[in-house]
């Protein structure tokens, strides 16, 4: 009878002992899931904002503007160039640029002159000292206009800048440079020399 009791106490005994680390078992599957849960949304939410902050910084880094050729004119076949026009258009994958935040630095070995966007009629030749107009030479969707000078895919716009308002005009030889400034993306830098001679031409390619 003795051992009966007794054995039947030892049973009880280990099955007692064998739930109990079940459930500690159970208890640190639990733990563990939650923690790896915790980890997960941690994760996410990190490469959520570093995507994010790289978004942003190429923006920064990265110019959204291209120049595509530099042309400077003289009002007779003497004196210096007079009016230059640069003609832009976006990068590949850039977004829209409007062009009313631009701001246009040109520098030359006597000044610099910080010009902003005009609204002039675009069939003017003169701009104020300090401001350049903006044309579109191709507009498929036709959206850029004088208003709202817009620049999206595809878009060709040829600025205008009045060097003899600016008493910036460009004799043989000489240094120059030009900053495009937009409000989001890196500046766009270019320099050149003008020709030795500009001999009969009154258009004359700079770059």
């Amino acid at each position: 009878m003795k051992a009966n009791r007794k054995s039947q106490f030892g049973n009880d005994t280990q099955g007692a002992v064998g739930i109990g680390t079940m459930i500690v078992f159970i208890a640190t599957i639990l733990v563990a899931a939650t923690a790896a849960a915790v980890l997960l949304d941690t994760s996410g939410k990190l490469q959520d904002k570093a995507q994010s902050t790289g978004s942003e910084t190429s923006k920064e880094v990265a110019s959204n503007l291209l120049v595509k050729g530099i042309i400077g004119t003289r009002d007779g076949t003497s004196g210096n160039i007079q009016y230059l026009n640069i003609t832009i258009s976006l990068a590949p994958g850039a977004d829209t640029v409007d062009l009313s935040e631009l701001i246009v630095r040109l520098k030359n070995s006597a000044k610099t002159v910080d010009a902003n966007y005009s609204q002039q009629a675009k069939d003017q030749q003169t701009n104020p000292a300090g401001q350049f107009r903006a044309t579109a030479v191709r507009d498929d969707d036709s959206s850029f206009s004088v208003t709202t000078p817009v620049m999206n895919a595809g878009d060709l716009v040829r600025l205008r800048f009045d060097l003899k308002a600016d008493s910036m005009g460009l004799d043989n030889r000489e240094e120059f440079a030009i900053d495009l400034i937009p409000e989001v993306g890196s500046a766009v830098h270019m320099g050149f020399t003008t020709p030795g001679s500009y001999g009969g031409d009154t258009v004359i390619v700079l770059r």
